[in-house]
Parts: structure tokens; sequence; C-alpha cells
């Protein structure tokens, strides 16, 4: 026969289990956003890879590369305005402003670049 008590205790013990994961996926939302895009050129629509990407606003500055699909994703951004500028050798640098994160959310950001008309790629 199954003790009264010890059900009683192991039932507890998991909806104060679940009461705790509970409140800690609810503090985490809300805080951050993402961006994601790809680097490609302008007149051929090839991806870029080993593009620099900087993504800044007043609040937090990022750089990360293009990966050989000129693909790149940069996490943990506070709600802001953000511009992005790309660069690459052989490529003219541009940069875009007026780039919205809101919490919670992934925006999609593509760039072009136009070749360099000093490039010898």
């Amino acid at each position: 026969m199954t003790n009264p008590l010890s059900l009683r205790r192991t039932l507890s013990v998991l909806a104060l289990l679940a009461a705790f994961i509970g409140q800690a996926s609810w503090a985490l939302a809300g805080t951050s956003g993402n961006i994601r895009g790809v680097v490609s050129d302008a007149s051929t629509g090839a991806p870029i890879a080993g593009a620099k990407v900087q993504i800044a606003s007043p609040s937090q500055s990022i750089t990360t590369t293009t990966d050989a699909h000129g693909q790149f994703t940069v996490f943990y951004l506070q709600p802001d305005d953000y511009t992005m500028t790309a660069e690459k050798a052989g490529y003219d640098s541009r940069s875009v402003s007026g780039y919205s994160v809101q919490a919670d959310q992934t925006q999609v950001f593509d760039m072009q670049l136009s070749p360099s008309a000093t490039s010898s790629r």
C-alpha cells in the first residue's frame, strides 16, 4: 500500500519545481532581439564570404563576419535603432541606418555591396 504522506510530498516537490521553472523562463523573456542577414554582391547576387559586419547603436556595438554563404547572425541585442556597416576588400563599404530591433524577435536585414572601381579581385 502506498504511503499517502510520501505521495503528498512528491506532488508538492513537483509543483514547486514546475513553479520555479516557469519563473525562470518568464524572467528571460523580453530583454533582447537578434539580427540575421546575408551580404551579397550587388552586381551578381553572389554571397560574400568573410565580409565584416558591424551593428551599432547608442547602447552597444557588435562586429561579426559572414560565413561561407554570406550569412551572419547577431544575438542578444538591446531593443534600439541600429546602423549596420558591411565591408570587404574589393568592395565599397556600405552603411545603412534605421534598423530597428525589438525584444524577442529576429529581424532580417540583407545588404548588397558594390564591387570597388579600383578592385582587382
